[in-house]
């Protein structure tokens, strides 16, 4: 490992200033200091079935690898109770882990399943004909008329023949999963086409491809011609069959594979007590990223939503942003020295953010709670979270977590603190919300 110390800088941050600076894999047998910094440079962002579908604050598997290595041992369970697309999933599963994921999320659920299910060369490259066979029958008959989904302001997201092409893919994956729904491998070549035709839709589509939240934008129009999204969606099949391919040699010389992805949510994961070897994640940003309306597109073609509006699906995440005015009618304390006053300051300004940081939080202490519970005793909990600012106001996350979960409520130990620097990130966030990196709280459970 070439460890080189430099400086970085940052805006509202508040971090330590030397930075260890490291490129691919960390040592797990190294120590990040306590309190210290590193500035991962990622080679891994599309390695293997990694780079399978976009998602918002991605985590660069460099450092869940180095923190599953570090903090368990082979054979443990590893969990990640806010899998969103499943880099942690995949990184236990590849360094011989029983890797178990949780999402309330349909879509990362979906993008979690397809990137760490190994899927046979032979029998996909078979599935991958008759789907492009399938595909051009449709496209070739003159009488025929795909289902369209309906959904608000579709004519506007879309261009019209995009919409047909896109529901020809969608319906000819449907065939073929009605013509081998009795083949078991089949449900998963079905997740994996249906993810393949998830990541093409925000770029055949009119919405703004740089910004996480999907909007349209009047100074952006993209050039998207008949017959476009056929030649996307072929292309990045390809590629992502290889990927799979290589996913496919590295699962045959593990010793297991056994990946687990209940029906659950981060607080209520249904698991056993002390049954968990390390926990493992990621929370929403608070502010920053609205999962469901950043995958709206995404979930209207795959069928995701449900019934009801969106509105609904958001109110359920931790981190939501859908709030009811009664909520926020007066101000809302938490009990913590760290918290209370920054509450009362974004309250002056603005009840309905103070009500949403309050919320986040109060999840949060329910969701800490939950791991205690789960994680056998003397195991950890890694908690990777950024700050921003809200209203003006710097929320410091990672203090505000720390006091929570070392508190008489809940129980942990706080082992160390790091901060981790970003390079790349698909996040796009306005600049005084910007996010440089993330504080990673190791925990410990007595």
């Amino acid at each position: 490992m070439d460890i080189l110390t430099s400086m970085l800088s940052e805006e509202a941050q508040e971090e330590p200033s030397e930075v260890i600076e490291v490129e691919g894999d960390i040592d797990p047998h190294f120590d990040i200091p306590n309190q210290g910094k590193i500035l991962i440079i990622s080679n891994d962002q599309s390695y293997l079935t990694h780079g399978i579908h976009k998602f918002p604050a991605k985590f660069f598997p460099e450092l869940p690898r180095y923190l599953i290595r570090k903090y368990s041992n082979t054979c443990d369970i590893v969990l990640d109770p806010m899998c969103g697309s499943g880099t942690v999933v995949l990184e236990a599963l590849l360094n011989k882990r029983v890797a178990i994921g949780i999402d309330i999320d349909p879509i990362a659920r979906l993008i979690t399943r397809a990137k760490t299910t190994p899927i046979d060369s032979d029998t996909l490259s078979f599935a991958v004909q008759a789907l492009t066979t399938q595909i051009q029958e449709l496209i070739n008959s003159s009488n025929y008329r795909p289902s369209i989904p309906e959904f608000h302001y579709r004519d506007n997201w879309f261009r019209s023949f995009v919409l047909q092409e896109l529901a020809i893919i969608s319906e000819s994956i449907e065939i073929l999963l009605s013509r081998h729904i009795d083949q078991g491998e089949w449900r998963n070549i079905d997740d994996f086409f249906r993810v393949i035709l998830s990541s093409i839709i925000r770029d055949v589509s009119n919405a703004d491809p740089h910004c996480t939240r999907t909007v349209l934008r009047k100074n952006v129009v993209k050039t998207i011609s008949p017959g476009d999204t056929y030649k996307k969606f072929a292309e990045t099949l390809i590629n992502h069959c290889a990927s799979m391919s290589e996913l496919l040699k590295i699962s045959k010389t593990l010793d297991f594979c056994d990946v687990r992805l209940p029906i659950g949510n981060a607080i209520e994961t249904g698991l056993d007590d002390d049954s968990i070897d390390l926990a493992l994640t990621s929370p929403p940003y608070i502010n920053a990223v609205d999962y469901p309306r950043t995958h709206q597109l995404e979930m209207y073609w795959l069928g995701l939503v449900g019934d009801g509006p969106l509105s609904n699906m958001k109110r359920k995440y931790i981190g939501t942003e859908t709030v009811y005015k009664d909520e926020y009618s007066h101000l809302r304390t938490s009990g913590f020295d760290s918290l209370d006053p920054l509450l009362k300051k974004i309250y002056s300004r603005d009840p309905r953010r103070s009500y949403i940081v309050f919320k986040f939080f109060e999840d949060m202490k329910d969701q800490l709670m939950e791991m205690y519970r789960v994680l056998r005793p003397k195991s950890y909990y890694c908690v990777v979270i950024g700050n921003n600012v809200i209203r003006g106001n710097l929320v410091k996350s990672h203090q505000i977590l720390t006091e929570i979960a070392t508190s008489d409520d809940v129980g942990f130990k706080i082992e160390k603190s790091f901060f981790s620097g970003v390079i790349r990130h698909f996040i796009k966030i306005p600049r005084r919300e910007r996010i440089a990196g993330e504080w990673v709280l190791v925990l410990r459970k007595p």
